[in-house]
């Protein structure tokens, strides 16, 4: 029988009833009416085809009313967001701003290009930070998702926002933080901040420290907005109601009272901007302190950093210098993933930059002397999620309530 006489395999039907975002996207649509499933899952609105008049159709947003199950996370970044929704989410957050992250916010993540980038990419860096914390360098996707974030909200600040997008530019704020105070590209002591640097320049986090709390100010104001609401800038006191524990004086070193000028007998004029974060350091090193609740006061700390301190950290001042290394030194005791590294290499650094050229002064190297017994123990290590191993009392969670 002749080749050319054998029956022919019928050709592949190929549909072209599909709607249109599955064709703009390439993807196969399982033609499901009124919106395929890859549309439900998207978040996206799902329009077909019809043979009749044309018709305007109006943008919209599928609201899911409970989280889908993996089956319906179609491509990497529905995945991604499903991560944030039931893991990463969970070690930024805690309570009723943990509920919105979870909910309103993915919610939001899918009609707002510039919070999901935000959102993508913190996730690729956990990611990265639970398989090797060690390795600084982004990958490609981390990069495209990022800088795709920074591009879309610097154009929503710089051109205005409605008051119903509050929730969304003030969580990306947020976002941003986190990613910029994880990201540290040093890879030794010796390259981090502030050995490596000039006078004027310190570490992008300090930098930007503070953006969060003035997007909030100059934002337009929206009351019934529930996720602006439930990611407010936090006070510490609403944390842990109740009057604050007086400092023990009789339980600090005198190296650190007289550096810091925590005597009231003889405060010192020139210790005015140290004492009020002295005293809370004093309590996380000398009073018998919780290490969950010494993270809160460090998180805060970084929250409320008055110009001036900040201005004393940048020009790489000892004392402000010694006070951040002392809340490096509680914060590598729990090793939260994102700011681990950042506390293990500028924690380091600030002990060598201050022995270099502040070693003379006795009261600064008794301090360094306390620090480095548990600097130099090494690193610690990291579960498979990037988290240290902290007291099973302690909700690692609830980290960062200051923040978010």
């Amino acid at each position: 029988m002749d080749h050319h006489d054998r029956p022919r395999r019928p050709a592949h039907r190929r549909s072209r009833r599909g709607c249109g975002n599955c064709k703009l996207r390439s993807v196969k649509c399982d033609e499901t009416k009124p919106v395929c499933r890859r549309c439900l899952a998207y978040g996206v609105s799902c329009t077909y085809a019809s043979t009749g008049p044309l018709q305007a159709s109006v943008e919209r947003v599928v609201t899911m009313a409970q989280p889908f199950g993996l089956s319906y996370w179609v491509d990497t970044n529905d995945f991604l967001l499903s991560r944030f929704q039931v893991r990463t989410a969970l070690t930024v957050s805690h309570g009723r701003s943990r509920q919105v992250l979870q909910n309103e916010v993915m919610q939001l993540a899918r009609s707002t290009p510039y919070l999901r980038h935000a959102i993508l990419t913190l996730v690729l860096m956990h990611d990265r930070h639970a398989l090797d914390g060690s390795r600084p360098s982004m990958n490609l996707a981390e990069s495209d998702h990022w800088d795709r974030a920074l591009t879309g909200f610097n154009r929503k600040m710089s051109l205005g926002f409605p008051p119903k997008e509050t929730g969304a530019v003030l969580t990306t704020a947020a976002i941003l933080w986190f990613l910029v105070f994880c990201h540290v590209e040093a890879r030794t002591p010796e390259d981090a901040w502030p050995l490596r640097c000039t006078a004027a320049v310190g570490p992008a986090w300090l930098q930007i420290n503070g953006g969060k709390e003035e997007i909030w100010r100059v934002m337009p104001s929206s009351s019934s907005d529930p996720v602006a609401d439930a990611l407010a800038p936090y006070q510490l006191s609403k944390l842990f109601p109740g009057e604050p524990e007086a400092l023990d004086l009789s339980k600090v070193p005198m190296a650190f009272t007289r550096l810091f000028g925590l005597s009231t007998a003889s405060p010192g004029v020139d210790c005015s901007p140290y004492r009020e974060v002295a005293v809370d350091v004093a309590q996380a090193l000398y009073m018998d302190r919780p290490v969950f609740t010494n993270i809160l006061s460090f998180v805060n700390c970084l929250r409320t950093m008055t110009p001036r301190f900040k201005r004393l950290l940048l020009e790489r001042d000892p004392r402000a210098l010694l006070l951040l290394g002392c809340w490096y030194w509680k914060a590598r005791q729990l090793g939260v993933w994102w700011m681990n590294r950042r506390a293990w290499l500028e924690g380091d650094a600030i002990c060598l930059y201050l022995e270099r050229h502040f070693s003379d002064i006795d009261d600064i190297h008794t301090i360094l002397s306390f620090l480095r017994q548990g600097f130099d123990r090494g690193q610690s290590g990291l579960s498979v999620e990037g988290v240290g191993s902290p007291p099973a009392h302690q909700p690692v969670g609830r980290l960062v309530d200051a923040m978010l």
